[in-house]
Order: structure tokens, then C-alpha cells, then sequence
């Protein structure tokens, strides 16, 4: 049965197997699906070369798993097997030779593995975060290195409350080019979160740093990353200018990186409300006082004295987050996948505004110089 499976999926138009399964689709319909074709979609991933099919079969497979959960692992009658199969296409797809569009859409399949199966992924965690590494720094395609970025994200969320223990596995595990692991990813990281897109994937990604800054790990004292992009006097930057001068840029610690990137995090919020409608009176009350949007976000949170009405921003800043993420959550398709996860629910405003208060009431002296060098 599954050999023909595998036949008559060979010889359907492209986008039939991704086509065939929604992740909100009943189980009984995604194990009618399963029992067809779930070989042979595993075999187009060990085998095939066509990046397009191993793409769609890749969808199927996170379907297959974020459908049918643990039992997935029983339909087959054997869930060794099953489990196998599994952790071989993830191999496949993780393999940094493969071409980066082959593995384009690795991270959704990823993630709904660790979601649906922690138990099972637990056993390989190691051998997972060294594969995740060495596709990211092979990745020629942004968007594939964002994706993996977020499993990242839901791994350090899914260490809590032994988030340190996350750290020390990263930086066991060696990463080319630089002193470890966590060096590279939360390098790559930095770099990356302003661009990444999504309302589930901007709330996994900023909470997950929150949480990472809030270890005071002895790492972060090691680690400089990216931060602002030197501007030049000298007038236009012609196309033989940039390829003699290429853009720099200047080299922070880690912990003011990722804090400036947690403000932004806010201030993109009420940036967002400035250009609605002024619908939201809440908000009203509050930018009839500030009109400013980014100065003294951060020293207002410090301030005892300003307690009340930075309450009232973060209030009025989570309102205009909801309205703004819920209008556009359809526009991003990755967002169907984070169906399963309660962090789909996050009060991102909330969340941050109450991790930069207690930060700085738990360590005011930190917090402050980190401010001074923003």
C-alpha cells in the first residue's frame, strides 16, 4: 500500500501533499492521510532532489505531527519505527550540505516536534541543537535562519526554570567561527530579531530573550554582537563606495543588545498605535501626556516616582499590541503552527513591561549602567 503511496504521489500536481492536510484538520482525517502516504512522504524527503517536493512533504509531515500529537506514534503499530522516521527527516533536512530551499520550511516541522513529542525530543537535545547550528550557519536563505532562530526561542522557554542549564549546553557545543555555540546564535540572533515576522514568532523570540537576560548568565559578559550601523559624513554612498567600504558597525555587550532590542520590542507598540486611527481612548489619556515616542522609556521604568504611569503605557501599549497582532495574524502563514502553543497567548506589552520592572527593581545598578550605554 505504501509503495503505490508513494507512486501516485509522483504522479499528482505539486502542492498535492501539502495541499491534503491542514494543521487544524481533524485527527481522524489527518490518520486517514497518514495511513496512505506517511512512508512515502518520508521517503521523498530521504530521497528526493526536488527542493519544491521537499517542501510540500516536509508541511505534511509537521501536519502528520501537530494533528495526531503522541498518538501519532502508534498508528503505524510500531512507534520505534515511527519515531525513527521521524528524526531521520529531520536529519535530512537539517543536513547543512543540503541546499538551503530544500530545508526551507525544516523549522515548522521542527518545532511542532518538540511541541507535540518533548518526551522524545528531550533524548536528542544535544544532537538537535548541534544540527540546528551547523544548518544555520550553512543557510543561505534568511527566512531559514529565522525559522530556526525560533526553535531556538521555544527551547530556551521550554528549559524554564533551568534556563542556565540551556546556556551551558550551547556553549559546550562548538560552533565554527566562534567561541561556542551560544556565542553564534545569540550573535545571529541580534542581528536577526528586528527582521523576524509574525505575531507568534515575535512573541516566542522577545519573551525567550527576556528570559535569557534574566539569568545574568557569566556568559553574556564574554559575548560583544552587532549593534548600530556607523554613518559616515561624506555625502551619497555610491555602488564603488559600498564595495571599498563596507558597512560597519559598531560592537556592544550582549546584555545592553539584547535590552535595546526588549525597548524597541515597546516602542514599535506605540509607534503602531500612532499611525491607527486614535481609536483606543486609552491610549489617548496617555499620548495627550508623551507625545515623544522613545525617550525615557527605559529611565521611566527605573524612576519610583514614574510607577503609575508606566503601568498606564504598558496598559494601553498591550491593548494596541492585541488589536494590531489580531488584525494581521492571517497575513502570516507560519502562524497556523503555533496552534498547539500556549505562548501563542502572550500580552507581549505585558510580558515585557513586567520583565524590565522587575529586572530593574532586582538589580537596579545593572540596569542602569546597561541603560547608560544604549
Amino acid at each position: 500500500m505504501h509503495s503505490d503511496g508513494y507512486y501516485q504521489l509522483q504522479q499528482q500536481p505539486d502542492g498535492l501533499v501539502a495541499g491534503s492536510l491542514d494543521l487544524n484538520a481533524p485527527c481522524d482525517v489527518v490518520k486517514a492521510v497518514y495511513d496512505v502516504c506517511f512512508d512515502a512522504v518520508i521517503r521523498i524527503v530521504l530521497q528526493s532532489d526536488d527542493h519544491s517536493e521537499m517542501q510540500n512533504a516536509t508541511e505534511c509531515l509537521a501536519a502528520f505531527v501537530s494533528g495526531g500529537r503522541q498518538e501519532v506514534l502508534t498508528w503505524s503499530g510500531d512507534s520505534g519505527f515511527t519515531m525513527r522516521s521521524l528524526l531521520d527527516a529531520a536529519s535530512r533536512l537539517l543536513d547543512p550540505e543540503l541546499e538551503s530551499s530544500g530545508s526551507l520550511f525544516v523549522g515548522s516541522y521542527i518545532l511542532q516536534l518538540i511541541l507535540n513529542l518533548p518526551s522524545q525530543m528531550s533524548l536528542h537535545i544535544r544532537d538537535l541543537v548541534a544540527a540546528l547550528v551547523r544548518r544555520m550557519q550553512s543557510a543561505q536563505i534568511v527566512g531559514l535562519r529565522s525559522s530556526l532562530l525560533l526553535i531556538f526561542a521555544r527551547l530556551v522557554h521550554m528549559s524554564v526554570p533551568n534556563v542556565e542549564q540551556f546556556i551551558d549546553l550551547l556553549t559546550s557545543i562548538p560552533a565554527e567561527g566562534y567561541d561556542n555555540s551560544f556565542a553564534y546564535v545569540m550573535s545571529e540572533w541580534t542581528k536577526q530579531q528586528g527582521e523576524i515576522q509574525g505575531a507568534y514568532q515575535i512573541k516566542v523570540t522577545t519573551s525567550a530573550l527576556a528570559l535569557l537576560l534574566s539569568t545574568r548568565h557569566a556568559e553574556f559578559a564574554k559575548i560583544n554582537v552587532q549593534g548600530h550601523l556607523i554613518k559616515f559624513a561624506g555625502g551619497i554612498t555610491t555602488r564603488s563606495k559600498a564595495k571599498l567600504a563596507p558597512d560597519q558597525w559598531t560592537m556592544v555587550p550582549l546584555p545592553t543588545k539584547i535590552l535595546a532590542l526588549l525597548a524597541d520590542a515597546l516602542i514599535e507598540i506605540r509607534e503602531q498605535d500612532l499611525a491607527d486611527d486614535d481609536e483606543d481612548s486609552d491610549w489617548e489619556e496617555v499620548q495627550a501626556g508623551d507625545v515623544e515616542m522613545d525617550k525615557d522609556l527605559l529611565h521611566s521604568l527605573c524612576a519610583a516616582s514614574s510607577g503609575r504611569p508606566t503601568y498606564e503605557h504598558l496598559e494601553a501599549m498591550e491593548k494596541v499590541y492585541n488589536k494590531h497582532f489580531k488584525d494581521h495574524e492571517d497575513d502570516y502563514e507560519d502562524d497556523q503552527l503555533s496552534v498547539a502553543d500556549p505562548l501563542s497567548q502572550i500580552n507581549l506589552a505585558d510580558y515585557v513591561g513586567d520583565f524590565l520592572k522587575n529586572f530593574c527593581q532586582s538589580d537596579r545598578q545593572l540596569f542602569e549602567n546597561l541603560c547608560q550605554v544604549l
